[in-house]
């Protein structure tokens, strides 16, 4: 079992529809919606928001 300092809160969208929720990304990489045992197309297959491209970093220049 994973010690809660070892969980991550991410976004992660459906693999199936694009559905966006909040979850949580466990050390071994595995991703779990929160609140939910999948989306609500019915798939249970997340991956990670990529946020890093969205060209809203104030830090940026």
């Amino acid at each position: 079992m994973a010690h809660r300092d070892d969980v991550t809160r991410v976004l992660a969208t459906c693999t199936a529809c694009n559905s966006v929720y909040a979850a949580r990304q466990w050390p071994d990489g595995e991703i779990k919606i929160i609140g939910q045992d999948g989306c609500s197309c019915g798939s249970t297959d997340f991956e990670l928001v990529d946020d890093s491209a969205d060209g809203t970093e104030s830090d940026a220049g």
